[in-house]
This record gives structure tokens, sequence and C-alpha cells, in this order.
């Protein structure tokens, strides 16, 4: 009996230590950061196993706004061509500063109207901030150290008709500014139709020799014909029929400009890249980003939600780095990116011009070859298949396969017979709307926290300074000397390389407060061969720090003998210091 009852208590011990074991895996919450913080937690619960419309996307940015006003502001940056909102969520501590006075990063998502799963990215990684603030130590130090910017959809009116109309996985990409795609004089005149009612666009297919399709050895799927083969049928990529009498079909379909090439760097007309518009920053969502990024000189990264590659794709998209990209801020780029494939597995790391394609205009261009900062963009996704073909790559067949087992029977519609007004006997099926651009949502949530948790490491890599070796010495009456070194700990440099090309960086500022500064100078290691520097001592400029690299400095101060000095270092886009001196 004693024994049984031994081996019982151990059992119990074992159990209470994998309990206490499997408990330390979530953050303690045994404290409110701020009044009732945790309970509001427990209430703000959302449904990341599904897409949202526009409205539940507005509603949650209100929701949070208003559920926790310590950190999260939200705000109307500008209005799309339809008028409708797009808003930015700002997550700041300001019992540490003001949002402005910290290094910012800069996150937007659903800037093409069917990409849409960046959206609900956002939301995760801002209820995941919200939910361990005060409680994961790191996450705390991200909050009050930086700033966040969220603009979880920049294509609001698309976002709103992908979701509320009947669509397929490529329609909306563009904004919905009339443009007459076919040049026949009307605009817009000629866009997929659900002709058979089922609440979607998908595909049609007709039987004919000279088409460019066959079918697969699963006899739902249809593959390229390979050279000199016989052709079975004609496939359409969306349903709907001749609207304007030309012989085609769904060639001009709502909108309009792409709203990804209307940036302003590098940008180039229509009939170089299509989709740009008519000028630089046309569009008012572009127009509306592009001012707030602006106005905003402390946004020290970025990072843009796109789909679908599994990719995770780095400036610049117009060219080649030869004679454009730095070597030193492609090698700060590389640590993070190699780094995002560890965390992000399957995704490539990649220069988005020789990885992906060239592109114009574009929001990574505008971000890192207009301003200099460092700045992504992850297309999210992708064909993900299984290899059952026998053929390198991903086939129509293996993505079938996949969404077989993985897709719950939403994402492949299978074909059924219909009487087309202009071909005939069709046959109409194929792929959904959230087929091939987006996971099943049931899977979303692990994609969608890999994601985040890259884009909160890009933040964490932010400039940060620190003052060290700091000495004193008695020159004489109120003169002192002060020497130290001014430290960058951060994975990033205080500005790229690129920000010093182009015109759009800052000094360090060292400064004092309870003393005047008298001279100052940057010096070698051994605080010898002082540079002065020109023009007025105060405050003392540094230009651009280098990552984990420092710059030796000489003071001389006039201030009361035993007074305190403040002395600090500041960069808009870096973590700054302070340090107190005591004068003897």
């Amino acid at each position: 009996m004693r024994g049984s009852l031994r081996i019982l208590v151990c059992a119990l011990v074992l159990l209470a230590a994998g309990i206490t074991e499997h408990a330390q895996q979530a953050p303690e919450r045994k404290h409110d950061p701020f009044p009732g913080w945790n309970g509001r937690v427990d209430e703000t619960v959302f449904d990341f196993t599904r897409y949202w419309p526009l409205e539940q996307c507005d509603e949650a940015a209100t929701l949070l706004a208003k559920r926790f006003p310590e950190l999260v502001s939200l705000r109307e940056i500008g209005r799309s061509l339809g008028g409708r909102p797009l808003y930015c969520l700002t997550l700041n501590n300001d019992k540490t500063g003001p949002h402005t006075a910290k290094p910012a990063m800069y996150i937007d998502s659903n800037i093409h109207g069917n990409e849409t799963q960046g959206t609900e990215i956002i939301f995760l990684t801002i209820h995941f901030l919200l939910k361990n603030y005060g409680h994961e130590p790191w996450v705390t130090r991200l909050i009050d150290t930086r700033a966040f910017y969220f603009v979880p959809v920049v294509n609001p009116d698309a976002r709103f008709l992908w979701f509320g109309t009947p669509n397929n996985p490529h329609r909306l990409r563009h904004n919905l500014r009339p443009f007459d795609d076919d040049r026949d004089g009307r605009i817009d005149e000629d866009g997929p139709e659900d002709l058979n009612g089922d609440g979607r666009i998908t595909q049609m297919r007709k039987r004919d020799p000279n088409g460019d399709w066959v079918l697969a050895q699963d006899k739902r799927v249809l593959v390229r014909k390979r050279p000199g083969q016989q052709g079975e049928y004609r496939l359409w990529q969306t349903e709907g029929i001749d609207n304007d009498g030309d012989g085609l079909i769904n060639e001009d379909d709502i909108g309009g400009v792409d709203l990804n090439r209307n940036f302003p760097s590098e940008w180039r007309p229509r009939h170089v890249q299509y989709g740009a518009g008519d000028y630089p920053c046309s569009e008012p969502e572009v127009r509306a980003c592009v001012d707030f990024i602006l106005a905003h000189s402390n946004i020290a990264g970025m990072q843009f939600y796109h789909n679908a590659a599994r990719m995770i794709l780095r400036p610049p998209g117009s060219s080649s780095d030869a004679g454009v990209t730095p070597r030193e801020d492609v090698a700060t780029y590389d640590r993070l990116g190699r780094r995002g494939e560890r965390i992000i597995p399957g995704y490539r790391y990649l220069q988005t011009h020789d990885g992906l394609y060239r592109a114009y205009g574009t929001q990574i261009d505008f971000g890192y070859l207009g301003l200099g900062r460092f700045v992504f963009t992850n297309e999210l996704w992708g064909r993900t298949g299984h290899e059952i073909d026998g053929n390198p790559g991903i086939s129509p067949e293996d993505i079938h396969d996949w969404y077989e087992e993985f897709g719950g029977g939403r994402a492949w519609i299978d074909w059924k017979p219909f009487n087309h007004p202009q071909l005939g006997e069709i046959e109409i099926g194929g792929w959904d709307q959230f087929a091939t651009r987006m996971p099943p949502s049931q899977l979303f949530l692990e994609e969608g926290w890999r994601n985040a948790l890259f884009t909160l490491r890009h933040a964490e890599s932010f400039a940060e300074l620190a003052l060290e070796n700091l000495r004193v010495e008695n020159l004489g009456g109120e003169l002192y000397r002060l020497r130290f070194a001014v430290r960058n700990n951060g994975a990033f440099p205080t500005d790229s390389v690129k920000a010093v090309e182009r015109q759009f960086d800052e000094p360090v500022r060292v400064s004092i407060a309870g003393g005047e500064i008298v001279s100052s100078a940057l010096c070698d290691e051994m605080f010898a061969r002082p540079q002065l520097q020109r023009g007025k001592p105060a405050p003392l400029r540094i230009a651009r720090i280098r990552s984990e690299d420092a710059q030796h400095c000489e003071l001389v101060v006039r201030a009361k003998p035993g007074v305190s000095l403040r002395l600090t270092a500041t960069h808009p886009r870096s973590e700054n210091a302070g340090a107190d001196v005591k004068l003897p």
C-alpha cells in the first residue's frame, strides 16, 4: 500500500512538474501594466480562422483604439477614390515618450485588392503586442522604445468589393479608377459575370481540339499540352460573356491603377510600366501613404504584405544591385533577410528585380531608393502543392491534390455543364477566390504569426545609441573637458548609405543640459587628432554610425563646479541615450 502511495505521490509530483513546465511556455500575467489591462485583453478575441471583410477590419481598428487607449490610437490618413477612409493605427507608450520621438516601424497591407491576408497579419501583430505587453520583457521593451504605424488596408474600395461581390483569386488587384483596358473608347464595360449564380466567379472550359489544354491524369484538372500534343480544351480564367461584342471575353474589367506602380521613386509611364497611372501619386490612396511617411521622419523600417509567392523581397525592384545598392546596405539586408528565412521556413529571401521581376514605381523603391530606409515586401503563402505528378515544380495536379487534403472542399469547384449564350455548351468550375493566393483560413495562424515575428525582429534591429567611457577633466575655472564614445548597439546603422546618397540622412546630435558647450570635436579611439566641428559647437553632430560601431567625442563645457550635467545623444530613427555627469 505504501509502495503504491509512493508511486502515486511521485506521479503527482511529475504531473505537477509537467504542468508547471507547460505553464512556463506562456508569459505570467501577474499584474496589470495599466488598470484593468488583462481583463480588457481577455475580452478582445479576434477570429483568425477566417478572413475579414472591410467592415470587420474597420470595426476591429476602432475597437482596439477604444479598448486600449494607453497604447493604441486611430486616425484617418486619407480617403480612397471611392471615398472610403484609410486608417492608421499607432501603437506607442506615451509614458515613455511621444511616438514621433522614437524610431518607428511602418507596416501596411492590401494595396492590391485581391492580396488580402496581410491585413489579418497586422491585426494579429497588434493583438500579440497588446496581449504580451507588461508580461514578455522583449515585447514590453519593444513597445516602450519603438513606435508602430499600421495601415491595415491601403485599397479599401477593392477589398470591399472583393469580399462583397463574386470574384476569382486574381480580380480587383487595382484600385477603381475607370480605365479603358481594351482601348475601344468604352470604360470597364466587359468584366466577369457569375453566370451560374453560385456566388463565385470561377473558370470556363470548352472542348476544342485546337485548344491549349488537356486533361491531367486526374480528369478534373487541366494542364497545358506538350509540344506536338493534340489539344482537348479551351480555357477561360474567368466566367463571363462578351459584353461589348468585340469577340473577347472579360478583357475590360473594373479599374484601374496598380497602386504599387504609382509611387514616386523610379516611376515610369504606362507604356513602360502597366498600371502606373497618369503620374506619380496620382491616386489618393498612394498619396495618403506617401504624405504620411514623409511627415514621419522617425520611420526607420517598413514592411509591406503582398501575396503569393513565399518570398521575403528587398529592393530594388527597378534594377539589379550593381551601381545602385551600396555593399554595406546589402550586408544589412542580408543579415535580416536570412534570419527571415529561418523564421518563416519555405520562404526565400530575394532581391526583387533579380529574384521576381522588374517593377517601377513600387513601395520598396520609394522606401529605399527614395528615402534610404530598410524595407521589405513579404509575398505571403504561394501555391503550396504535393509532388504527385513526378515532375519538378508545382503543377496544377500538385496544387489540386494539396487542396483536396487541406482545402476542406472550399477552394475547388467541380466542373458542371452550362449553356453559354455565345459559346454554346461549356463547363464552369475550377478555383474559387480563396484558392491559390491564400491559405485555407484554418492554416493562417502559423504563417501569420511567423510573418508578424519577422516584422517585429525588423523593428528590434533599429539603431540603439549608448554613451560609454565618460570621463571628465577640469581645465581650470569653469571649463571642463568631457570625453566619451557614442556607440550604436543596433543591427542597423543610424542611416543607410543610400540615405546619405539621397540626403535623407540625419546626424546623431549630442547636447548638454546644465552647461554651455564651448567647443566640440570628433576623435579617434585614443582621443588623438580631434577634428573641431565647424560652425556652432552645439550640438555636436556625428554622421552616420555603423552597426555595432562607435564614435569618440570630446566636448569642452563651461559650467559651475559641482553641478550635474545631462548629456544626451539623439537621432530620429534610433533609440536615444542619456547620461548624467557630476562635475567635480
